[in-house]
């Protein structure tokens, strides 16, 4: 990786001076084996080395009580952890919300919920065309606007068509033909 790198191109045509960002990789790692591992060689150690020749200094004493006392805290909240494991598996789930509110679909929707989604359409995406069927007929179009009495619609053909809400039956998507 580093050959490519050092290699520098054999026909120049106007390029900047490239600086290469310098490869920040991981040096460092922790793992349950190897601090287990580290732990039977320190007993080791002090199994091969005599106590007599072993000095520990009184400061060092004193940490490892505090150290202890502080281990036999951790073992006692992990103990209790182990009994109620089951416990608070069905604690926690009961109080978790999903992160999505879930919307309805446009078939469950009544006809002025459906006319307020696609007013609110993204303009990004282009209209949905549909059937909007009042008690004589029913017209193909795009919805362009809608206000208190009236909806316009766009029909296929360009035109424009006022609907009075009252008149207004049913809303159907047509869907994209090919």
């Amino acid at each position: 990786m580093t050959e490519k790198r050092e290699k520098e191109p054999l026909f120049y045509i106007q390029q900047p001076n490239f600086q290469i960002p310098e490869n920040r990789m991981q040096t460092i790692y922790s793992s349950r084996k190897a601090e287990q591992e580290r732990k039977q060689n320190e007993n080791l150690l002090d199994f091969a080395v005599p106590k007599e020749v072993q000095k520990v200094p009184e400061e060092k004493i004193e940490k490892t009580a505090g150290q202890m006392e502080v281990q036999e805290a951790i073992e006692e909240f992990e103990s209790g952890r182990e009994e109620k494991k089951g416990a608070s598996f069905a604690f926690t789930t009961e109080k978790r919300k999903p992160s999505f509110n879930r919307v309805k679909s446009f078939k469950e929707m009544d006809t002025l919920e459906r006319l307020d989604y696609l007013i609110d359409f993204p303009k990004q995406l282009p209209p949905i065309p549909c059937t909007f069927e009042t008690g004589e007929k029913a017209i193909r179009g795009f919805l362009v606007s809608k206000n208190e009495e009236w909806i316009e619609v766009k029909l296929f053909d360009e035109r424009i068509e006022k609907i009075n809400l009252q008149s207004l039956n049913a809303i159907k998507m047509i869907g994209l033909r090919s």
